[in-house]
């Protein structure tokens, strides 16, 4: 990038001099044709002609500081943008991109709103189409749930991850499990991270140019543990036999789902070779409320960020799990205050089948995890070559601080909360940046054994979320 051009200098005199005599001799002293172009109190605004280049525009000035009649002699500094606020219909209830315990979004997208080549890739219940997800930003998944009864579309794996709906009847899910809608999670987690900004419609997504890879591996009564893992081999560029290669592997696996289990060599062993392509992995912390960490899967692994839910005023949100696994927090909200503190996206009203599309306010790590997710692929954005380690490193020591007297604390909801913009800033410091292109409530996982892995899968729960429904516009 081009050096910025300067040509003017913020001037203050000491008091007592003369400014016209100074302002005679400064031509002959320093070679460049001052002009005085306007004051501001006892600030001068002095323009010069020709041009300099900022470098030697800051030597000008500090040769003129030097002086012993100046107070201060300095450039004005860059060139400016405006800010960029998007005017989506309901962004002014997002406050969880732009408020004070916020992720700092706004700032951060005039750093970059992301790059095209970057690939977020969600394990989840599929996608569905929707009017503030743009298509063309929506890679060809991959469906791997492998029981055509929980699949609920006819068959087992294959190459549509659309989401079917996962809703159960009474006992579907075992003696005494409850009847349930479908949840669309993976259309609300999705939103969350790449909603169309700037369309008028509905919500923003943290990142406005990465791609999504729609990896299904929930189906009704949730998912087997092994179609997960298969799911985020694949979508790292890991070969799954059976399975067409991935043409787009992922930079950032998006987690947002918990289980009940210590991480065992097995499952330690895949994440770290997923990792070693250099692909970031970050999980929910779970909804449960619990203290004890060591048995959240999977953001119980080591190297991946385990992400806990705040609320609007920095608290701990009271159903995430918390302690000193948590690597980072965000909002994640809270549905009271008729969902004016959760977390707006996108949603479909069709309670077996998908409806019409619609917007709700949600709450969960969930959501919290899919902003670090997004924000990742913002840092990928201005690095694509930044590794998954030093990812972790500079969200945690980008953080906000949590507020004096919050529930949360360093050692319960990780090094903080989200900075999104103070993250991309130490992306841009770290010296390879890139100019910018422009708690339970869902069905457990089935109980089984799988030789190919040679473990016993786990019991785990797709994330419960709250929904308050919003109109649709």
């Amino acid at each position: 990038m081009a050096e910025e051009v300067q040509t003017r200098l913020l001037l203050r005199l000491e008091t007592g001099v003369d400014e016209a005599v100074f302002l005679r001799g400064l031509d002959s002293r320093f070679g460049p044709e001052f002009n005085l172009e306007r004051r501001l109190g006892h600030t001068l605004i002095l323009s010069f002609a020709p041009p300099l280049p900022g470098s030697e525009a800051e030597a000008l000035a500090a040769r003129i500081a030097d002086l012993p009649d100046v107070m201060y002699a300095e450039p004005p500094g860059p060139r400016m943008q405006p800010q960029f606020v998007p005017n989506d219909f309901f962004y002014p209830d997002q406050w969880n991109l732009f408020e004070t315990y916020g992720i700092d979004a706004q700032n951060a997208w005039d750093r970059t709103r992301g790059n095209s080549s970057v690939v977020i890739a969600q394990i989840d219940t599929g996608i569905l189409d929707h009017e503030d997800l743009d298509n063309a930003r929506i890679l060809p998944g991959y469906d791997f749930v492998s029981d055509p009864a929980a699949a609920n579309d006819g068959d087992g794996i294959d190459p549509d991850p659309t989401d079917p709906g996962d809703a159960v009847v009474a006992d579907e899910c075992g003696a005494g499990s409850p009847a349930d809608d479908s949840s669309w999670h993976g259309l609300l987690v999705a939103g969350v991270m790449v909603a169309t900004a700037d369309n008028t419609l509905g919500v923003a997504g943290v990142d406005h140019r990465a791609r999504l890879l729609p990896v299904r591996a929930f189906g009704k009564c949730g998912g087997d543990f092994a179609d997960i893992l298969t799911g985020m081999s694949w979508a790292a560029g890991l070969p799954v036999t059976g399975v067409p290669d991935n043409p787009n592997p992922a930079d950032v696996i998006n987690l947002s789902f918990a289980g009940s289990d210590p991480c065992s060599p097995a499952i330690q062993d895949i994440i770290d070779q997923i990792r070693a392509r250099g692909v970031v992995l970050v999980a929910a912390a779970g909804n449960d409320g619990m203290t004890d960490m060591s048995t959240v899967l999977p953001a119980n692994c080591e190297g991946v960020i385990a992400v806990a839910a705040t609320n609007r005023v920095g608290d701990r949100a009271a159903y995430s799990n918390h302690g000193t696994r948590v690597d980072i927090s965000a909002p994640g909200g809270e549905t009271g205050n008729f969902g004016r503190d959760a977390i707006s996206t996108t949603h479909n009203d069709g309670p077996v089948t998908a409806g019409n599309d619609i917007y709700v306010s949600a709450s969960g790590t969930s959501l919290a995890a899919a902003q670090v997710s997004a924000g990742v692929a913002l840092m990928r954005a201005l690095d694509p070559d930044i590794t998954p380690d030093t990812v972790a490193s500079l969200l945690i020591n980008s953080a906000q601080p949590f507020p004096g007297g919050s529930s949360c604390t360093t050692s319960l909801c990780g090094a903080g909360i989200l900075d999104l913009d103070a993250a991309l800033q130490l992306v841009s410091q770290s010296g390879s940046a890139v100019a910018d292109d422009g708690g339970g409530g869902g069905c457990v996982l089935a109980a089984d054994r799988r030789p190919d892995i040679g473990l016993v899968l786990l019991l785990m729960a797709i994330l419960g979320i709250r929904l308050v429904r919003r109109s649709s516009l």
